[in-house]
């Protein structure tokens, strides 16, 4: 995933359904009022009317971290010109504590609290960043983005009231979120939620509205794009993402655990502050912010990132642990199951595409086969995954990304298993679905019993396969499983071919040619050729060559080249003066040999056994 930062994905907060609106007294809810009319400087003004406060001294706390991107960000450095009063407009004492958390004192006479929020996109704060999704964005004239969590606390043990947030706006401006607007004015909007695990589920984003709308059975999907030169419309990604959202619903049995979906999409001319690009997922929306570039080239990239996210209406949603059921977002626990979390939907994200024809078979094959390269190169394959979960905020930071390649990779083989041992009428589906109506949304599990629980409704031996490859550090069992699906893997296999020598090629942005940039990984054939790095192409076997016919050129050549056919390369060559010298290159073709790891294909002559469960596993 490249183009993505690494913190693409996880929101793990549960949120339970609103049941009822009615507005309680004033002493028993939170009432905020965000303004997004009078504000100036990259500020906006935030105003909380008070719940009644029975303590003298009362802490009030933005989070320190926010579920999902795994990074200490103190959401409080951007809150300025704190104040506290009481009934008669009399300031309170107030202490900062830390970055995120104020004291306020003769708390008792309490009514009402003032601060500004600051801009977290236009940051100048280099060292700790925000990444976009997760942050806030104050454009006076054009948008607005706000991650609830950026602009409204808490008090100290009172998360579990309701929360009314007023939101002022230009009567122009469309408010873009999963929350259901209470007021019917064209210049506020009303939202409550009840507690604030619930209202910080939920980002908001304000701009001249450019909207669509896909039904996806009982769901209603929004999708909300800001682009600043249009180029992106709403109307557009509907239309491409209709057919995966349809096959999505299928996928999930036709009745959706939502009824309301929002897709909110910030796209920027200009890279960010953090330089990441990508998502933050929520139980009922995700929030993206991305490049804007042209419309079918960004489309080719958003939709699996779109499926990814929106399979976490599944989970964490109806199956979550204690940990996020009760998340502190200033003093975290992590759950150890982010297999479940995030591996298990980066998997559903892909299976699906290739269930419902949106993907060929061999190229879920070479997603996967990309993931067992990436999880086992770049990863430390023997640290329990369940023991990574719970150490990702510290010990095994810098193995979190695993969860959307190895996580992916165990829900693959849990899969497989699970169809083996029911002659393929139970697979991970089926096994999702039963955990969701065993927890659903307001049950969380114990985390060491997870394993026992999908063994009592599999078998022992799935709990054992658990057990062993994912609360153990035992690596996993790719052959033996990939086997029962009728799939041949081999943990490499040495490739004899042709080649253009495994070079590091860049285009030179004055010329439009390919210059040599890295030759660290030459082969024996670059070698005979003689590349040395910063040489620029000009031509092959009399074809000149710039960077839009370079590919065509390799491919036809590596398509009809036979041994022992000559090739001459002309390059320009930097010179000890500084000057470049074109310098001509021969050799004789001939097959170099290079080493394929994890290689992947389907069994010709497949036992019917095997082909009951590959099919069982990748058809709908």
């Amino acid at each position: 995933m490249p183009l993505f930062h690494k913190h693409t994905i996880i929101w793990q907060v549960l949120l339970i359904t609103l049941c009822s609106t009615t507005l309680l007294p004033a002493q028993d809810r939170y009432r905020f009022t965000v303004d997004l009319v009078n504000g100036s400087n990259d500020q906006v003004t935030i105003t909380l009317d008070c719940p009644r406060i029975t303590e003298a001294t009362v802490n009030y706390s933005l989070p320190k971290i926010v579920p999902g991107t795994y990074s200490i960000y103190d959401f409080g450095r951007f809150i300025e010109n704190f104040n506290a009063w009481d009934q008669d407009g009399n300031p309170l004492p107030v202490l900062l504590n830390d970055l995120n958390t104020w004291t306020i004192k003769d708390a008792t006479r309490l009514t009402k609290i003032t601060y500004r929020l600051n801009d977290s996109f236009d940051a100048h704060d280099k060292d700790n960043p925000i990444f976009e999704p997760a942050g806030s964005n104050i454009q006076l004239d054009s948008n607005y983005v706000l991650n609830t969590f950026t602009c409204i606390g808490y008090f100290e043990k009172m998360q579990s009231i309701p929360y009314e947030v007023t939101v002022l706006h230009r009567p122009d401006f469309y408010g873009s979120t999963s929350m259901t607007d209470l007021d019917d004015s064209p210049k506020m909007d009303l939202f409550i939620q009840p507690s604030y695990h619930e209202l910080a589920d939920h980002p908001l984003m304000y701009n001249v509205p450019d909207t669509a709308t896909v039904q996806v059975g009982n769901c209603s999907v929004l999708i909300s794009v800001y682009s600043p030169s249009k180029m992106v419309p709403a109307k557009f990604i509907a239309g491409k993402m209709d057919t995966l959202l349809q096959a999505q619903g299928k996928y999930l049995g036709g009745k959706l655990p939502v009824d309301k979906y929002a897709f909110i999409i910030y796209l920027d001319q200009d890279e960010g502050i953090s330089g990441g690009q990508g998502a933050l997922e929520h139980s009922y929306c995700s929030m993206y912010y991305l490049p804007e570039l042209e419309p079918e080239i960004f489309i080719s990239y958003f939709i699996h990132f779109a499926a990814h996210e929106f399979f976490h209406i599944i989970t964490p949603l109806n199956i979550h642990s204690e940990e996020i059921q009760f998340f502190d977002f200033n003093n975290p626990k992590m759950s150890a199951h982010l297999w479940l979390y995030e591996g298990t939907t980066e998997y559903h994200a892909y299976l699906v595409q290739e269930k419902y024809g949106l993907m060929s078979r061999e190229a879920f094959l070479a997603e996967i086969r990309d993931k067992m390269i990436t999880a086992t190169s770049s990863f430390n394959d023997t640290v329990p995954f369940t023991k990574m979960s719970k150490g990702c905020l510290d010990q095994y930071k810098d193995q979190f990304i695993n969860v959307y390649m190895k996580g992916a990779l165990i829900a693959m083989c849990l899969d497989i298993q699970l169809l083996h041992e029911s002659s393929g009428r139970y697979g991970l589906q089926e096994l999702i679905g039963d955990l969701s109506k065993l927890y659903g949304k307001n049950k969380p599990f114990k985390d060491e019993t997870l394993f026992d629980t999908i063994g009592a409704l599999t078998s022992p031996n799935i709990t054992a396969f658990l057990e062993k490859y994912v609360g153990g550090n035992s690596p996993l069992p790719f052959e033996e499983t990939l086997r029962l699906a009728g799939v041949n893997y081999q943990p490499l296999v040495t490739i004899s071919d042709f080649s253009f020598g495994k070079i590091g090629a860049t285009v030179d942005p004055a010329t439009g040619r390919v210059r040599i940039a890295d030759v660290s990984s030459m082969n024996d054939f670059g070698r005979a050729i003689g590349y040395r790095e910063g040489d620029e192409i000009i031509s092959m076997n009399d074809t000149e060559i710039f960077a839009a016919n370079f590919v065509q050129f390799r491919n036809n050549w590596l398509a009809t080249v036979k041994e022992g056919d000559r090739i001459t390369i002309v390059v320009n060559r930097m010179k000890a003066n500084g000057k470049e010298k074109e310098v001509v290159l021969k050799t004789k073709a001939f097959k170099s040999e290079r080493s394929e790891y994890h290689v992947l294909d389907f069994i010709k002559d497949a036992s019917p056994e095997q082909v009951m469960i590959r099919d069982a596993w990748l058809n709908p």
